[in-house]
Parts: structure tokens; sequence; C-alpha cells
């Protein structure tokens, strides 16, 4: 068998066919909601999102209030490197 065949085997197995059934699935399911339930829906989704996001800023805001998110660096500077220069350049300097 071909790499490719096996592969795209395995991918209809794994990817592509579980996907399509979870779209039929919801699909039917949503189908199946009056226009209320599904503005009901929408809306508590869509609430449940800003709640989590609200907290997940305002937790971070609050540690960088309390310093927590702030690591503390120790600076080392760095030193000098001792070069040596060439003879013909010691030389010509003593001239």
């Amino acid at each position: 068998m071909k790499l490719s065949s096996i592969r795209s085997a395995i991918y209809n197995k794994v990817w592509h066919s579980p996907k399509t059934r979870l779209y039929a699935f919801l699909k039917g399911k949503c189908d199946e909601l009056s226009h209320k339930q599904r503005l009901m829906v929408v809306t508590a989704l869509l609430s449940v999102f800003i709640l989590i996001a609200f907290f997940v800023f305002g937790n971070a805001c609050y540690k960088m209030g309390t310093r927590q998110a702030r690591q503390t660096f120790d600076i080392e500077h760095i030193e000098g490197i001792d070069i040596q220069q060439p003879v013909n350049a010691i030389a010509n300097e003593v001239d």
C-alpha cells in the first residue's frame, strides 16, 4: 500500500468521519430548537464566555497589582575581555 492511501485512511477514520457525524448531530439538535430557544442558548453561551474573559482579565490585573506576576532578575554586568594585540601592532606603537 502507498503511504498516501494509509494516511488518507487514517485521516478519514480519525478526523473526517467523526467531524461529519458531530456536525450532523449538532445540526439536527439545533434545527429542533425554536427561534426563542436558539436565542436563549446563544445568549447563555455568550454570557458564559464574557464572564470567563472578565475573570481571566481580572485575575491577571490582580496578580500584577500584588506583584506575583513579576519575576526578579539578578543583573550581572559583563566584564571586559582581554584581547591580545598582534605582535606587529605592538611594534608600531613602540616606534
